[in-house]
């Protein structure tokens, strides 16, 4: 009796796990991080490896906000997509979430990895004040204060220093300050200055959006004439810039005014952004637009650009405007 009650309940006992063998792991989705929060974070890892990059940041005033808001272009994450959609983006604009009230009128450079706002209107007078951001902290802090107050100074930055001439309508309308970001220390100086005359002279007729600098020649778009032109000191008068294939045909046509254009410096290239109403749906918004030309100089006489990309960034709302597009080494 006891032998046969000894087998039935070796039958109902079921055999434990080993301790030693590992639980079978359960399935798990993979964890989705949005591209404005992974890419947010390339910044930081860059200055983390030491690894160096231009990144372009773009400011933007979104109507009736009064505030100002930055933006870096970034490169898309490649994804792993598990379902047919449409063929991502590969470059997106990605605001920066860092907390600073920007004054009206102020102007802006950029040295190494920080960017520069300069003077500004503060309670409807000229400000001396310079605040820095650094792009690699993501981070503002403030800078030494100019010695003379200034709202929409002309700002140049050469060699690693910063110039910056008053243009208002007084007797210190030609003073110029010149600032070294590694002594943090500002002094006057004229003479570097009248080097810069015929520079200052080419572009006082065109708009401050439509032009930049890119190895000492001045691109420019004539939006009236829906061209883009260039100048150097070889060749002092305005020339065409040649090429530029792949760019939509309302860029070139003197009639279509309703776009912004904006033209930056991107490491030796140049970044042209535009925006352009979005006929695909309902919305009111627009799309903002961007394009980097890869430049060729064939001769003293003549310029071509290549159309390397082209695409959407992001989409605006319909009340906007370019406050300034600079690069940064990051």
């Amino acid at each position: 009796m006891l032998s046969s009650e000894k087998k039935n309940r070796n039958k109902t006992t079921k055999k434990k796990p080993s301790p030693l063998l590992p639980a079978t792991p359960q399935p798990t989705p993979n964890p989705y991080i949005p591209d404005d929060l992974l890419l947010s974070c390339v910044p930081r890892i860059r200055s983390v490896l030491g690894h160096r990059e231009i990144c372009l940041y773009v400011y933007l005033r979104f109507y009736p906000d009064t505030n100002l808001r930055w933006f870096t272009l970034c490169r898309r994450p490649n994804r792993t997509l598990t379902e047919k959609k449409k063929k991502p983006r590969s470059n997106l604009l990605v605001g920066i979430t860092c907390p600073h009230s920007s004054p009206p009128c102020a102007s802006y450079t950029a040295v190494g990895s920080d960017i520069y706002e300069i003077g500004g209107l503060i309670n409807g007078l000229a400000s001396s004040t310079v605040s820095v951001f650094d792009c690699r902290s993501q981070s503002w802090h403030q800078a030494p204060s100019m010695q003379v107050r200034s709202s929409n100074p002309e700002v140049k930055a050469i060699d690693g220093k910063i110039y910056v001439r008053n243009i208002d309508y007084t007797r210190l309308s030609n003073l110029v300050e010149v600032f070294d970001p590694k002594s943090e220390t500002w002094t006057y100086e004229t003479k570097e200055w009248k080097s810069l005359d015929g520079y200052y002279k080419s572009k006082e007729f065109i708009s401050r959006s439509c032009w930049c600098e890119i190895d000492n020649v001045l691109y420019y778009y004539d939006i009236d004439r829906g061209e883009f032109k260039w100048q150097d000191t070889k060749a002092r008068n305005w020339r065409i810039l040649k090429g530029l294939f792949g760019l939509p045909n309302y860029l070139f046509c003197s009639t279509d005014h309703s776009s912004q254009v904006q033209l930056a410096d991107y490491g030796g290239k140049m970044a042209i952004f535009w925006d352009r109403h979005d006929y695909s749906s309902n919305c009111n918004g627009r799309n903002l637009w961007c394009a980097v030309i890869t430049l060729e100089r064939r001769s003293s006489e003549e310029i071509w650009g290549t159309v390397e990309w082209s695409e959407v960034v992001p989409k605006v709302p319909k009340d906007f405007t370019f406050v300034d597009v600079l690069s940064a080494t990051v």
